[in-house]
C-alpha cells in the first residue's frame, strides 16, 4: 500500500484539502491564461502541475465529503474566484448578468452546505 492510500482525512481536514484543491485549480487556471496558449513554458508547466495536484487532492477529498457537495463547492467557488481574479488581475469585464450568475452560484453552494449533508460512511 502506498503512502497516498494510507492517508485518511477527518472531515475538517477534508474541507481544508478541498480549499487547497480550489486554490490549485484557480492558480492553474490563471497560469493557463498567462501561458498564452502554451507558448510560455514555465506558466504552461506550472498550470499542468496545478491541475494535476487539484485532481489528486480532489480524489482524496471525495473519500470523505460526498461527491455532490465537494464537486459543487470546488467548481462553484473556483469559478467565482477565477472571475474575481480575472477582473482584478487581467482587467476582464463582467456584465451585471454575469455578476448575478456568480452570486447565484455562491448562494447555491451556501445552500448545499447548510442542507445538513454529512460525510458518507466508509465502505464496509
Amino acid at each position: 500500500m502506498n503512502r497516498y492510500q494510507q492517508i485518511t482525512l477527518t472531515p475538517p481536514q477534508a474541507w481544508f484539502v478541498l480549499a487547497l484543491t480550489i486554490g490549485c485549480e484557480v492558480g492553474a487556471t490563471l497560469l493557463l491564461k498567462t501561458s498564452d496558449g502554451f507558448t510560455h513554458p514555465l506558466p504552461s508547466a506550472a498550470s499542468v502541475f496545478g491541475f494535476a495536484l487539484a485532481i489528486v487532492f480532489l480524489a482524496k477529498v471525495l473519500e470523505v465529503i460526498p461527491t455532490s457537495i465537494a464537486y459543487t463547492v470546488w467548481t462553484g467557488v473556483g469559478t467565482a474566484l477565477v472571475v474575481v481574479f480575472g477582473v482584478v488581475v487581467f482587467g476582464d469585464e463582467v456584465t451585471m448578468r454575469g455578476l448575478l450568475g456568480i452570486v447565484l452560484v455562491v448562494i447555491g453552494v451556501f445552500i448545499l452546505n447548510i442542507s445538513g449533508a454529512t460525510p458518507a460512511e466508509p465502505p464496509l
